[in-house]
């Protein structure tokens, strides 16, 4: 069953305390409206009364849940703000909810005061605070889009395809540009370590129509140029072609 953290006045009571809530004639079972609608009414030299009056209520029936009210209270105030701040700005009550945002600030602050639990972290800080991190995901997710269409430009409508059993015929290629140098004794490429050369053979070809894996590919080219796994060397006999500078022509 549920119960009201508020003192609720009681049916046909035209005399009520000051700080009870609710109407004599109608009563609801939400009354959270009935504690705000007193609060609005309230200066701020009584929030401690107000405040105290209704917790010496609940904890008759609760005793010992003094934090299990604060938590409540604490709860449910910036869950109006939220809620009032979202109103149209244009709106004929527009200049009433601003008065009031104001009135629950303050309160916010008496609660903050009294807060021997750290319970009152406002839920419109939570809710910046998500959305802060929302905004950094879509963020991120906007850079992600775009590598992705980098990626998809940049992806081949179908890979080069090295024949038969060839591939480590390819790989002696690659090692060979790797140690090309210039007529001026310059390497022809200008690299550091050996990942994108594997990267590019494992990403750009394949070998008879089969996917060659990365794995498969970085043996081929360990960061020691002396390989130690076996079968990543290339045998003598598919080591088929020689890259040489080629001769001057004449007049050149």
């Amino acid at each position: 069953m549920l119960h009201s953290y508020f003192k609720i006045r009681d049916p046909w009571n035209f005399k009520p305390h000051k700080f009870e809530i609710g109407t004599p004639v109608i009563q609801s079972s939400f009354h959270d409206n009935h504690f705000f609608l007193k609060l609005y009414k309230l200066g701020e030299n009584d929030f401690a009364d107000f405040y105290n009056y209704h917790l010496a209520h609940y904890l008759k029936n609760f005793p010992g849940a003094e934090q299990d009210f604060h938590r409540y209270v604490s709860d449910i105030v910036p869950t109006r703000i939220v809620h009032l701040k979202l109103m149209d700005p244009f709106s004929r009550k527009a200049l009433r909810a601003k008065s009031q945002i104001e009135q629950l600030r303050a309160f916010q602050t008496f609660l903050e005061a009294v807060d021997q639990w750290n319970s009152s972290t406002a839920l419109e800080v939570v809710i910046a605070e998500k959305n802060e991190e929302v905004a950094g995901l879509k963020e991120q997710i906007s850079e992600l889009e775009d590598q992705l269409k980098t990626f998809r430009d940049y992806k081949p409508s179908t890979e080069i395809d090295i024949r038969d059993k060839y591939l480590p015929t390819f790989i002696h290629l690659i090692h060979q540009l790797q140690n090309l140098v210039l007529p001026d004794g310059r390497r022809l490429f200008n690299f550091q370590g050996q990942s994108t050369w594997y990267k590019l053979l494992s990403k750009y070809f394949t070998h008879n129509y089969k996917p060659i894996p990365k794995e498969t590919a970085r043996n081929y080219f360990p960061v020691q140029k002396t390989p130690t796994i076996k079968g990543t060397q290339v045998p003598d006999d598919l080591r088929l072609f020689e890259i040489v500078l080629a001769k001057p022509k004449p007049g050149k």
